[in-house]
């Protein structure tokens, strides 16, 4: 019986993207590789997903590989082009600038929204996301970091309250900062991240409403800030 790791390797050495799957769970374990190997760079913005290949390197139908592609599709990490395919979301100076533009305005209404009902149970919650950023400081792990305070962000957006803010945000924002991340991801200053986490979490603790909203827009300027000077580099300016 061949174990995981010499399947891995073997999957190395034949150049494909992906190991194949089992049976029992095809579409959601479809869907994790996919997503791992676009955001581990595996593919790259842009690269063309090719059904039959990937089908066939997943040992999977195309069924269930179409139901994950369309998924990530409105997770916006993958994008359908009319009579090309669909392909690795194209990553662009005004595609960046148009998120973070918006995402300035949500995360703050985000941020209101919460102050204004919060809860013991959701500052436990918000507690439990400094930690997760905690240790990956603590580990020096920049891109753990750059995926905990992610995580950290959408549990704003989660805890809320607003079932349609948690869609715009998790269906138009968070996939294209999933794949900024093999941008920035390195760029995360790792104790000053964690910093200005505590101080927006210690805000919204204290109900401080408008320095909440002001620490969130000032975090996400700051993001933004750290994405555009990251885009020239790796070739995505447009």
């Amino acid at each position: 019986m061949t174990t995981p790791n010499l399947a891995a390797d073997a999957t190395r050495r034949s150049g494909a993207k992906f190991a194949p799957l089992s049976p029992p769970t095809l579409g959601a374990t479809a869907l994790e590789a996919l997503r791992a190997s676009i955001l581990q760079g595996r593919f790259q913005p842009g690269d063309r997903l090719v059904e039959s290949t990937i089908s066939r390197e997943l040992a999977i139908s195309r069924g269930p590989l179409r139901e994950a592609l369309n998924f990530l599709e409105k997770e916006g990490l993958v994008e359908s082009i009319p009579r090309r395919g669909k392909f690795v979301v194209q990553l662009t100076r005004r595609t960046l600038d148009e998120t973070y533009r918006l995402r300035r305005i949500l995360e703050a209404e985000a941020v209101r929204l919460l102050v204004s009902q919060l809860s013991s149970r959701e500052e436990r919650t918000l507690q439990l996301g400094i930690k997760r950023m905690k240790d990956a400081v603590g580990q020096g792990d920049p891109l753990r970091l750059a995926l905990a305070d992610l995580a950290f962000h959408d549990l704003i957006y989660e805890l809320a309250g607003d079932a349609l803010l948690l869609r715009v945000w998790r269906e138009n924002f968070a996939g294209t900062l999933r794949l900024l991340i093999n941008l920035t991801g390195r760029t995360h200053p790792l104790a000053a991240t964690l910093d200005n986490h505590r101080a927006l979490v210690a805000a919204i603790v204290s109900r401080d409403r408008n320095k909440a909203c002001r620490l969130a827009q000032e975090h996400v300027d700051d993001a933004w800030n750290r994405a555009r000077l990251s885009f020239p580099a790796a070739g995505h300016v447009s």
